[in-house]
């Protein structure tokens, strides 16, 4: 399953990084082909050579980027017939390769196990936008369908030049043309592979490009295959990459070793805003290994020539997991008390300056409150959140005279060039990162600002530089889901019929991309952006008022974790359905279908009550016996075009406050699936991560700077709280349907439906996040 020479290692040492693509493939093989992902040597042999970087003529090196409108930027067909995709995709533990494999296969008509993937690397493959928000296949695999269909036809016009006849008269499979009616693919004067007609040559054909990124169109001319003709997407294949995964094999950023690697840590300030005021070296000359101490401005790294020596003379300095004050250490920081306190961050967010998005305005809600029957009011909020990547970050940068190399687990590979360019002053085309996957990989954690700690530290002392996290650098430093805080009011008239709904969120940026080391040298890079309203509102209420407050950063760095935002405006906005339906003593489910029109919509709950079993009845029947109550909950939601409707069934233990989620029923509608084992892979994760977030994660810190730095201060979902039964149906599973994606959208109902559930067990609501026993077993009290 791998596809991995003999000579190809898990711990990766790259002596020469050649002057070229195909060189950089050849070379640094025992990188590449360490991913399983990626085929043989062969399969990475014949690529279109980048320009001869200027270093060997005395000046920089140049990486030129890759030519979407080329059809070599996309394929390449190898004599033993089996082929290389690239994409500017990354792998971040979804499959996503799969998929894109999958469809490239599907349009070459070529065999999936002979399709290997090359991903990330920007000297290597089309800049096609960072990989998050679902994107992968919505955006990429469009423009990778294309680019195959242009490819089928060009090696069919090949085929016809070679066998003398026309394209009409051809058949594909499994990546060999034959005449059609001709006696079999074995009669080879009749017949050829895509590899002998290539002949180890480059794809070297234009086949146009249009955009850049997510809107780019790729061989817009090109014929796409008739999707009630597909045979390989829509069914489930294996990974390429689990083998290695399972057996310790895999070649993780982790794994990777360049010559004359130093190692780095950095010394964090004790407060978010602190100035370094003093630096004392005294005694880590006495740490073997030891090399120097990198200071610029608020920026304290120590590099050594092994990762022990570096992690000593952190420590000497002060990067200690618990520090009781800015000069504890030898390095002494102001005494900055910037943050919040933790009592006083809704208020804190309610009065931060911003800017207002109305959602929806719909008549005169006002008016309607006012003559309402019953009224309902709650206020929902959602902490900090940190990313609790278990594999550390980390990153190796060679800054050398003019030239800046990298190898890192970023999401966004191309975007991180530039930022790197910035940051050092280097043109783009004089800057490289190569792509490898990172453990623990998924949203904007500290993947890019490890980056620029390793490219500051390199470029002080002129080696390359290896750079990995501490446990208390990620959980303390990596960027945060931002808190928002949420106000609800809605009214019922005599007949239980929703005639008023107002919610006003306040959201703090969340599209935070400066780096930090960039800021704590005075030079900084990347943008922050107000935050934005992160939700869909779908219901068809007749007086409906619904606004975001977009803010700027409160107190923390914050970027997108996983459904930014929308998983915290999903579990208000659904609760508080919930909360609508109980007061009218209606079902939950028949309450919402009851103000929804959109088709798809209307599909997912019913799929999802139909796989449950649903029995229509309120919530909450009354108080059960025992010191166990079992409740249901249902919510849904619309992310960026996929539907999703959750249900689950719940365990509330009375005495000790705890919460089991038992079994979960997920109906899913994000168009057709490429890959339906894929896609269950996706679901669970997204369905026991939102859990995790529900029902345990939240940042604690004081008036400085973080104070959950580990795993016992912010705890994780553990296995033994796994659900028994997580089940799907996926809706609307077909060509008809653009692929939306599944990276993100399960995420968004589960903790609404907790809170659901929990209401209908005990009749209590659960309004702020996470549902820690302590906080339940207070409601319970309240009750």
């Amino acid at each position: 399953m791998n596809a991995r020479p003999e000579s190809a290692s898990a711990a990766s040492d790259i002596s020469d990084f050649g002057a070229s693509r195909r060189q950089f493939l050849k070379t640094s093989g025992g990188l590449v082909l360490g991913f399983s992902l990626f085929g043989p040597l062969a399969a990475v042999a014949q690529q279109p050579a980048t320009r001869l970087p200027a270093s060997a003529s005395g000046g920089a090196q140049t990486f030129p980027a890759v030519d979407p409108a080329r059809l070599d930027a996309w394929l390449a067909i190898h004599p033993d017939n089996t082929a290389t995709l690239f994409t500017g995709k990354v792998e971040q533990g979804n499959g996503s390769p799969n998929a894109l494999a999958q469809i490239a296969a599907e349009e070459l008509d070529f065999p999936f196990d002979r399709l290997f993937v090359v991903m990330g690397t920007t000297t290597s493959t089309v800049d096609q936008g960072p990989t998050y928000g679902s994107m992968a296949v919505r955006y990429a695999g469009p423009q990778i369908r294309h680019a195959a269909a242009a490819g089928r036809q060009v090696l069919l016009s090949m085929a016809g030049k070679r066998l003398r006849v026309p394209v009409e008269q051809l058949a594909v499979r499994d990546g060999v043309v034959s005449v059609v009616g001709a006696p079999g693919l074995s009669v080879t004067s009749r017949s050829i592979t895509y590899g002998e007609l290539v002949d180890g040559k480059r794809l070297d054909v234009t086949i146009g490009a249009t955009g850049k990124t997510f809107g780019m169109k790729v061989a817009p001319d090109a014929r796409l295959k008739d999707p009630s003709k597909y045979t390989i997407v829509g069914t489930s294949v294996p990974r390429k990459d689990i083998p290695g995964k399972v057996t310790g094999e895999f070649t993780y950023v982790h794994d990777v070793k360049v010559p004359n690697m130093l190692h780095g840590r950095v010394v964090r300030p004790y407060g978010i805003g602190s100035d370094l005021l003093s630096v004392d070296e005294s005694g880590l000359r006495d740490i073997p290994g030891f090399v120097a101490v990198v200071r610029q401005r608020n920026f304290l790294g120590v590099v050594a020539e092994t990762e022990w020596s570096a992690i000593k003379a952190a420590e000497k300095l002060g990067s200690k997991r618990v520090r009781k004050g800015p000069t504890d250490g030898q390095a002494k920081w102001s005494d900055w008390q910037g943050l919040p306190a933790m009592d006083d961050l809704w208020e804190t967010l309610r009065h931060a300056s911003g800017k207002d998005t109305s959602v929806a305005r719909r008549g005169d809600v006002d008016a309607a409150l006012r003559g309402a029957a019953k009224t309902l009011k709650a206020t929902y909020s959602t902490p900090f959140e940190t990313h609790g990547s278990i594999g550390p970050e980390l990153a190796i940068a060679d800054v050398g005279n003019g030239y800046a190399k990298f190898w890192a687990g970023t999401q966004m590979p191309h975007q991180a060039r530039r930022d790197m360019a910035e940051l050092l002053d280097l043109p783009v085309e004089n800057v490289e990162v190569n792509w490898v996957e990172a453990s623990g990989q998924y949203g904007r954690n500290g993947l890019e600002p490890v980056m620029a700690d390793a490219a500051i530290m390199s470029r002080a002392v002129g080696r390359p530089v290896r750079v990995q996290w501490m446990r208390w650098d990620s959980h303390g430093w990596d960027p945060k889901e931002p808190p928002i805080v949420q106000d609800l009011e809605g009214a019922l008239d005599h007949t239980g019929n929703v005639i008023a709904w107002r919610h006003h969120m306040w959201v703090p940026t969340f599209s935070d991309t400066r780096l930090l080391a960039s800021e704590l040298i005075g030079k900084p890079v990347g943008q922050i952006h107000l935050g934005d309203a992160a939700i869909q509102y779908e219901y068809q209420f007749d007086h409906a008022d619904v606004v975001a407050h977009g803010e700027g950063r409160v107190g923390l760095i914050t970027a997108w974790m996983r459904a930014p935002g929308q998983f915290e405006t999903t579990f208000a906005m659904e609760a508080f359905v919930d909360e609508l339906a109980a007061a009218a003593q209606q079902d939950p489910l028949a309450f919402r279908l009851k103000y929804l029109k959109e088709p798809r919509a209307i599909a997912v709950l019913k799929a999802a009550a139909r796989q449950y079993g649903w029995k229509s009845r309120p919530a909450f029947q009354g108080k059960q016996p025992g010191g166990k109550a079992t409740g249901r909950g249902i919510a849904w939601v619309n992310r960026d075009g996929s539907r999703v409707a959750t249900i689950a069934d719940v365990v509330v233990d009375r005495d000790t406050g705890e919460i089991r989620v038992k079994r979960v029923v997920v109906a899913h509608d994000c168009g057709l699936v490429i890959s339906p084992d894929g896609m269950r892979n996706q679901i669970e994760g997204n369905v026991i991560q939102s859990i995790s977030r529900t029902l345990h994660e939240e940042i604690a810190f004081d008036r400085a700077h973080v104070t959950s730095r580990d795993w016992a201060s912010y705890p994780i979902l553990r296995f033994n709280e796994i659900p028994d039964s997580i089940e799907m149906v996926f809706v609307n599973n077909s060509a008809q349907y653009p692929s939306n994606g599944g990276g993100e959208p399960s995420t968004c109902p589960t903790a609404a439906v907790i809170s659901n559930a929990v209401y209908d067990a005990t009749g209590i609501r659960l309004r702020q996040k996470p549902f820690r026993p302590e906080r339940v077993k207070a409601a319970l009290a309240r009750a």
